[in-house]
């Protein structure tokens, strides 16, 4: 059986992801739109080979919201991803801008008034982050 494991594990192929939710003073959440004016989404990014969760995580919102993460992130739940993901999401309080934000596809939406594009499945992630559990709360 364990033979069996180890050898579905490498055809099967596992993708694993994170995902940021920013929040400001106000309570509101950052979202970032999807390349050529897609729909609104959480940050978002693989994990790449040897980097960890939170590496990844800081990665990802230095590059796709130009926030830098102070301090450390609260990992608050793993949700799947398709049939071959995982995506742990975590809720980013302790954060600073590192970029100038004119003209870029990230804005902050209270959590009453997502984007009207924002996946129910998405703004239910929203919502659980937000009641600011941990993992082991879940």
């Amino acid at each position: 059986m364990r033979a069996f494991q180890r050898y579905w594990r490498l055809v099967r192929g596992l993708s694993l992801s994170v995902e940021g939710c920013v929040v400001d003073e106000a309570g509101c959440v950052l979202m970032v739109r999807e390349e050529n004016g897609g729909n609104w989404e959480l940050p978002r990014g693989n994990v790449r080979e040897n980097e960890n969760l939170e590496s990844a995580l800081r990665r990802v919102l230095r590059e796709a919201a130009g926030i830098e993460v102070n301090g450390q992130p609260q990992l608050s739940f793993f949700h799947a991803a398709g049939a071959n993901g995982q995506t742990g999401s975590y809720l980013v309080r302790n954060w600073r801008p590192i970029t100038g934000w004119e003209g870029e596809p990230r804005r902050f939406f209270p959590e009453k008034a997502l984007p009207g594009d924002t996946a129910g499945e998405q703004a239910e992630r929203i919502r659980r982050l937000l009641q600011d559990r941990t993992i082991s709360q879940v």
